[in-house]
């Protein structure tokens, strides 16, 4: 094989490996932000519920 086509092997495989790394930590990024699990919920679940619970226990100003 020529060296322009162990270059082109090469390309290929890196490009495999970094796109293996971006899905990999965008997968463990996302499972940290959105995680429902009870005993250790993401980021955004936990906020999100925050703002419920705030609103939900704010009281009505009667006039």
């Amino acid at each position: 094989m020529n060296k322009n086509g162990q270059n082109k092997g090469q390309i290929v495989v890196e490009y495999v490996l970094l796109l293996v790394i971006a899905v990999t930590i965008s997968a463990v990024l996302v499972s940290q932000l959105v995680s429902r699990n009870a005993d250790n919920p993401g980021i955004l679940v936990s906020k999100w519920h925050s703002i419920l619970t705030t609103i939900g226990s704010d009281v009505p100003d009667k006039r």
